[in-house]
């Protein structure tokens, strides 16, 4: 036997997903024909199929541990990865469809929406229930063997996504930082599907924010304040369920075992806007809008923030404040936050 001269390019690794509003059953991947789009991406990491090795109890009068005791918990495999994708109009919707199941502008957040299967108040999702609230992620040349080239991952839900833009970052275009979650195993095949199209959209832009037909670009209670960058994080639990066997080791189904979490950050330029928002820099428990509008009609609105423990920076050629906030819903039907584009 002797070493095996094949080597896999990082170059040559596509990720493509199926972004397909039909309902699809969770834990069967897309069809090939389901809407598979290559999105504008700055990096990824690659899930691998692996279990952690749990260990039986050592026997008393043996001093070795015996192949016996070991066991692989297959049954209690999730898989993460993360994704940065480029914030184009087709990446945000195809990201708050993974996360919250709409991808209609705008697209709404509220507290009735639960895991997103478009069921009100539904925590969990079950195998083999269709919804259009996950994907599948196709790592093209992501695979080991050289016959088996590909890796398949499916039933890949969002557990949270930062919305972000920052004037001294990647040209000031918006990105968007997301980390998936799945119980499926990641599967290594000779797979045929290809993209049905590539997303060539115009990422947002910061520099799209201020300009002079948008004054008013970002407002926070009322005040218009003028940003260095900011970020947007929306997260939630998700947790496997069981195992309805010991060899494929399916799930029951995937729980959301947490509310959904807003929160974020400004740093904005400090003037007497921001002054006029001392009452609520120094914390008086009163939620306000905070609302960011580009010149082409892109648009994020939270109804309801407050501020947590807001600071002074006098770092660079001007003072700033980074204020650090935490969005809420009026009621249980209210927006936490709605995106247009």
């Amino acid at each position: 036997m002797a070493l095996e001269t094949q080597t896999i390019s990082s170059a040559e690794i596509k990720p493509i997903f199926a972004f397909d509003t039909d309902a699809q059953a969770l834990g069967t991947a897309h069809e090939a024909a389901d809407d598979y789009i290559t999105l504008p991406i700055l990096s990824y990491s690659l899930p691998y199929n692996s279990a952690t090795l749990e260990m039986a109890p050592n026997r008393v009068g043996v001093y070795g541990q015996l192949e016996s005791q070991g066991r692989h918990r297959q049954d209690l495999n999730t898989f993460t990865f993360d994704c940065s994708f480029l914030a184009t109009t087709t990446a945000i919707r195809a990201n708050c469809l993974w996360a919250f199941g709409d991808a209609a502008t705008p697209m709404a957040l509220t507290p009735a929406i639960g895991i997103g299967n478009g069921t009100a108040g539904d925590m969990q999702m079950k195998h083999g229930a269709t919804s259009n609230n996950h994907t599948t992620a196709i790592f093209v040349n992501g695979g080991t063997d050289a016959a088996a080239e590909d890796l398949i991952v499916k039933g890949a839900m969002v557990q949270s996504l930062t919305l972000k833009m920052d004037i001294g970052a990647n040209a000031g275009q918006m990105t968007i930082d997301t980390s998936f979650f799945t119980p499926y195993a990641p599967h290594e095949a000779a797979d045929t599907t290809a993209s049905d199209s590539t997303d060539t959209g115009t990422p947002k832009s910061i520099f799209e924010l201020n300009t002079n037909s948008q004054a008013g670009c970002l407002q926070l209670g009322g005040q218009e304040l003028q940003p260095t960058s900011w970020e947007i994080t929306i997260s939630r639990t998700l947790e496997r369920v069981g195992s309805q066997d010991y060899s494929s080791y399916l799930p029951f189904a995937i729980a959301q075992t947490g509310a959904w979490e807003v929160t974020g950050t400004l740093n904005v330029k400090a003037d007497d806007n921001t002054y006029d928002l001392i009452t609520q820099l120094k914390g008086d428990s009163s939620g306000i809008n905070l609302s960011i509008d580009g010149a082409d009609g892109f648009g994020i609105d939270l109804p309801d923030v407050m501020v947590d423990t807001a600071s002074l920076d006098n770092g660079g050629s001007h003072l700033t404040h980074a204020i650090p906030f935490r969005a809420f819903a009026a009621d249980g039907s209210s927006n936490i936050i709605s995106i247009a584009i």
